[in-house]
């Protein structure tokens, strides 16, 4: 039940994503809103519900971005798998330290994304532009984090706690 919560809740973040931040001309105002969700379920659910958030986040950012195909999926699913491997090696005792693992995930994604451009395609014309834009982006991903994870811990005890 809570991942299906939360995959509706990434799912409609990423929408209002896509729709209303391409009004705004600023390039390194475009965070990353699912990999919070991503991040949340490995760490603190199980690797079921992680690996589901991860090919469901990257199936709506497949569809919502005019990335090459599968590179989206093949991102998250990388991700997925570096967050498993150090599942047990990083603590997150609060909202910071989940909003610096989720900036630090961002620009993994991005060498993940530069990496597979140039292996697929040889190319790396757009190499700069992914370079110049990844720490903004993942700073301002960090920043929404922050938010994301409050609203998750909302959630949590309002509704899915227990008496």
């Amino acid at each position: 039940m809570k991942v299906s919560i939360y995959i509706l809740t990434g799912f409609f973040c990423a929408v209002i994503e896509s729709s209303i931040l391409s009004f705004i001309p600023a390039e390194f105002l475009k965070p990353d809103v699912t990999m919070p969700f991503v991040i949340y379920n490995i760490f603190f659910l199980s690797p079921q519900a992680g690996l589901i958030t991860s090919v469901a986040m990257g199936m709506i950012q497949e569809i919502l971005s005019n990335a090459p195909d599968g590179s989206m999926i093949f991102t998250k699913m990388t991700i997925f798998i570096f967050a498993l491997f150090f599942k047990n090696k990083l603590y997150i005792n609060s909202k910071f330290s989940f909003s610096y693992i989720c900036a630090g995930a961002v620009i993994a994604e991005s060498f993940i994304y530069l990496v597979l451009s140039w292996l697929l395609r040889g190319e790396s014309g757009k190499a700069e532009n992914v370079l110049f834009f990844m720490l903004p982006n993942a700073i301002f991903t960090g920043f929404i984090a922050i938010f994301i994870f409050s609203f998750i811990g909302f959630l949590n005890t309002k509704y899915f706690v227990r008496e």
